[in-house]
């Protein structure tokens, strides 16, 4: 079957770039055109489109062409392209998550400044700073065992669920360490409100199940998550830790995840 070729102005129209944009691109030697018709126009191939795609979609990540250039893979196979999708997949999961840290942080400093306080930024730095790098969520199940994994994976069920728990952790983490940045203290109320949203985290995630409590303070799952542990993050999961005993203590929390456990044993 003979391999279908594409004008300059064919490649423009189904990828949205202008005519002058692809000639522009065969010029620098980003995208070279695979040939020309005897009367001088450009052709390009379906392999063309290929590395097309691949610099339309480091474009759209911020990359400057000189290093577009040197990111394109110019050959692929089936094994290849698939291997270039998934790296494609990671950078532009990072390039989410790094998004939703902003949208976040945002978020709680609106919130700090509702409460009549005012957010130091220099306690908003240190937690991103701590945080762990956001590729941590495709990462995670190399920093455990096998059968911490085996385990983890009845709870979280896909990689949305995955995500909507660390998306919660991170929040929690950073409005805790600016909540000890300005003298807040476990039991007053802007921590109980923090340590409230924790519990639903936790309770939506186990479903009061003892066993999965008991496990996650097991295998310490807060401090695989901050893999540098950094001195920050310490203090953050102590008050933390802190806020919600007391909010448990407050709230009858044990009641009802005894209650919880009873109702499963009787199913």
């Amino acid at each position: 079957m003979e391999e279908k070729l594409y004008t300059t102005g064919e490649v423009a129209e189904l990828s949205g770039l202008t005519v002058r944009t692809i000639q522009y691109y065969d010029n620098i030697g980003l995208l070279s055109s695979s040939g020309r018709t005897e009367n001088g126009r450009r052709i390009y191939t379906e392999e063309d489109l290929i590395q097309l795609e691949q610099i339309v979609f480091y474009k759209l990540l911020g990359f400057p062409l000189n290093k577009i250039k040197n990111e394109v893979l110019i050959h692929s196979d089936e094994e290849e392209l698939i291997e270039m999708l998934e790296s494609q997949q990671l950078l532009l999961f990072k390039k989410i998550e790094q998004l939703n840290t902003s949208f976040i942080t945002i978020d709680i400093i609106c919130k700090i400044i509702k409460s009549g306080e005012q957010p130091p930024i220099q306690a908003l730095l240190q937690s991103l700073a701590a945080l762990p790098d956001d590729n941590i969520v495709i990462e995670a199940p190399k920093l455990f065992s096998k059968e911490e994994n085996e385990f983890l994976s009845r709870y979280f069920k896909d990689l949305e669920s995955v995500k909507d728990f660390y998306h919660k952790w991170k929040e929690i983490s950073i409005e805790a360490n600016i909540l000890i940045s300005i003298g807040i203290l476990p039991h007053d109320e802007l921590a109980q409100d923090l340590a409230k949203r924790w519990w639903q985290m936790i309770m939506k995630l186990t479903n009061g199940n003892m066993e999965l409590l008991s496990k996650i303070k097991e295998i310490d799952l807060d401090s695989r998550l901050h893999i540098n542990n950094s001195d920050v993050m310490k203090d953050v999961d102590k008050f933390i830790q802190q806020a919600s005993e007391i909010y448990a203590k407050e709230n009858d929390i044990s009641k009802i995840l005894e209650q919880n456990e009873r109702d499963k044993n009787k199913c």
